[in-house]
């Protein structure tokens, strides 16, 4: 179930990312009322993924012993660096 959930989270994820960037290209299918908020919701899932790489960074260096992923953390989120703290655990 844990898999499932990560996956969808990706998927959902990259969607985002390509309608945003689609928007930033003006080639979005959307309407234009509807890419507003695509990308305003972008904006706001980066930030979130900023914050959460500087709060986890410590812990999943300390749990795991590697370095966190700046790009992945912005990408995917919790969906990159819980997995590996989970099979770390273990």
């Amino acid at each position: 179930m844990f898999n499932v959930v990560v996956f969808s989270l990706k998927a959902l994820l990259t969607g985002l990312w390509i309608f945003a960037i689609l928007g930033l290209l003006s080639l979005s299918p959307l309407p234009t009322e509807v890419q507003f908020y695509v990308s305003l919701l972008a904006c706001i899932t980066l930030l979130v993924h900023f914050v959460e790489f500087f709060a986890m960074k410590t812990k999943f260096k300390s749990q795991s012993g590697l370095a966190m992923n700046f790009g992945q953390t912005m990408l995917w989120g919790f969906g990159y660096w819980l997995p590996i703290l989970n099979s770390s655990a273990k």
